[in-house]
């Protein structure tokens, strides 16, 4: 088991812990395995040596190969214990881009992602849907076990 996969599996156990039926495990036939969390857009998944942090369509990919595997661990418990900003940017009846932001306590928004089309009606006019998701976790109630996670 590579360290990637170490981790994906100490985020699951804590997350089945804290949140029980809330949390969905599955396991596809090529051995990616993935962990949502239901009534929201958080996902994670363990695959091709990589962890992958999601949020809706907007995902990240991070491995010890990228050096980054600590960042990920940190961007999935900052998805959970903090609110959400999702913006939707519509022409017409199309989204043409969405930016997914982690809102702080101080306010501080920290952009973790943007899609957008590149076929759409520039001509129509641009409105914006703006959603917000709670945060589903206490912070104070899984520091203790994240610090673990990223320590060994």
């Amino acid at each position: 088991m590579n360290r990637n996969q170490k981790k994906f599996e100490e985020i699951k156990q804590l997350l089945i812990e804290k949140l029980g039926d809330q949390a969905e495990y599955s396991k596809d036939e090529d051995g990616t395995e993935y962990l949502a969390v239901k009534d929201s857009d958080f996902w994670v998944s363990t695959t091709f040596g990589e962890l992958v942090i999601g949020y809706g369509l907007h995902h990240t990919h991070f491995s010890e190969e990228f050096e980054n595997l600590d960042n990920g661990i940190v961007q999935a418990f900052d998805l959970l214990t903090n609110k959400v900003k999702t913006t939707n940017y519509i022409k017409g009846n199309t989204v043409f881009k969405t930016v997914v932001e982690i809102e702080y306590p101080d306010a501080t928004l920290v952009n973790i992602g943007s899609s957008g089309l590149f076929l759409f009606p520039f001509w129509k006019k641009t409105k914006s849907e703006i959603k917000y998701d709670e945060k589903i976790l206490e912070k104070k109630e899984i520091e203790d076990c994240v610090n673990s996670i990223l320590n060994t």
